[in-house]
């Protein structure tokens, strides 16, 4: 079956003809799309138009663990969704390939995060933290001293938290700040609105991604090579841990807030809330993404040799799965399965209990950190310049081309909306 849709874009994308493409099934893995379709603005569209049937059970255990930290009601309140960064959401993702907006920056690794006020807070290139609305606006913006390829994560009070190469972890309130502060321009001039800075901590250069404990207490890898643990407030170091990291790995809590963090030295680490280490399981090869937690406390997490490793909250190997190239994101978990992008330039769906493969789904890109909506449905951006909506079962619901290469993890909010950050916009697709 074959049909033409025809969908509108705002923000400066122009339209794009879809056109249904058969995908296959079985547990093979699936056909690429066309080369020609990598840098078109034809969508590709699975058998049916409509949203696909739930194919999986609800996940086992609390996937989100800790969330007295974080604001309450934001929709996507940190990269990975919750403190496990298990990459699970309760918000439905959006049910077709249409572009509502995109907003151009260079917003490249930072990964977006929803309030509860749909305002969307993302790092850039360029230096810039952003602040946009829901109607594609930059509504405050705050200016670093270097590239932000760090995401944010709101604190419970609804501030943005979030770190920079300049060697500061920020604070930025969704209210505006003094009118002699300096929040920079966009490309074509036009300055932004600043935002008020709540505090601004140096801790060393920051590449990786804040997560914010029960007790509001933020913890945050520098390149330098520690694991620090800043007060709520931002007043002070409550301490720093020796990791070795020079990547930027993003540490994730466990149910019992045991902090979980990879490093380049090959280890993957297990810390107290107090910052003792608990234990360091050697993995073989650099650790260049982020640990995940299952419901059942088991960690995923991917090396640059391509393999995804099972590590159990005691530090004991439990099985790894071998993929055809490096693996830089974080790994998503969801009721039995575990999710992982490649630069094989596939996305691999793997049973939890054994480390087999259920499916692979091959792109045209190297496949960053996917996310998961509550019917299994796993939302996945590529260098290719797409984003692909495939179902649990490994069959491809849509992809669309977003003009920009994804490295990063999307977001899901209220519409439904799923939040893309490419090389050269933010860019969200809705409904």
């Amino acid at each position: 079956m074959r049909r033409s849709l025809l969908a509108c874009s705002a923000g400066g994308l122009s339209s794009l003809a879809l056109v249904v493409f058969a995908s296959c099934g079985g547990e093979e893995e699936r056909a690429r799309p066309a080369a020609e379709d990598a840098g078109s603005d034809t969508a590709l569209v699975g058998n049916e138009a409509a949203p696909p049937e739930p194919d999986a059970e609800p996940p086992p255990g609390d996937v989100c663990g800790i969330r007295s930290g974080l604001q309450a009601s934001a929709a996507w309140p940190l990269r990975g969704g919750c403190t496990t960064r298990a990459g699970w959401s309760a918000l439905a993702g959006p049910t077709s390939a249409l572009v509502s907006f995109s907003v151009a920056a260079p917003v490249g690794e930072s990964s977006p995060a929803v309030s509860a006020s749909g305002v969307t807070w993302v790092g850039a290139t360029d230096g810039h933290v952003l602040a946009i609305t829901n109607a594609g606006t930059v509504r405050w913006a705050h200016r670093t001293g270097a590239a932000v390829s760090s995401s944010p994560a709101i604190d419970i009070a609804g501030n943005a938290i979030v770190g920079s190469g300049d060697g500061f972890l920020y604070a930025l309130a969704a209210e505006d700040g003094p009118r002699d502060a300096d929040a920079g321009a966009d490309d074509a001039g036009v300055e932004y609105p600043p935002a008020k800075v709540v505090f601004a901590l140096q801790v060393g250069p920051i590449a990786s991604s804040p997560v914010i404990g029960g007790d509001g207490k933020i913890y945050v890898g520098t390149t330098e090579g520690k694991l620090v643990a800043v007060d709520r407030d931002g007043a002070r170091l409550a301490w720093t841990s020796t990791t070795n990291d020079t990547r930027g790995s993003s540490p994730a809590l466990g149910q019992d807030g045991t902090i979980y963090v990879g490093s380049t030295d090959r280890k993957l680490y297990a810390l107290s809330p107090a910052g003792a280490t608990k234990w360091a399981l050697d993995l073989g090869s650099p650790v260049h993404g982020s640990p995940a937690v299952g419901g059942d406390g088991t960690v995923y997490v991917g090396t640059a040799d391509g393999k995804l490793h099972a590590v159990g909250p005691g530090g004991a190997a439990r099985w790894s799965y071998a993929t055809g190239g490096a693996i830089t994101g974080t790994p998503a978990v969801y009721a039995g399965a575990v999710y992982v992008g490649s630069e094989d330039k596939s996305l691999h769906a793997v049973s939890t209990v054994d480390g087999k493969a259920r499916w692979t789904y091959a792109t045209l890109g190297a496949v960053g950190t996917p996310v998961i909506g509550p019917d299994g449905t796993v939302y996945v951006g590529a260098t290719d310049a797409r984003v692909y909506a495939i179902t649990s079962t490994g069959e491809l619901f849509y992809a669309v081309n977003v003009r920009g290469s994804v490295k990063t993890a999307p977001a899901i909010g209220v519409g439904p909306a799923l939040y893309v950050a490419t090389d050269n916009a933010l860019v969200v697709l809705s409904p």
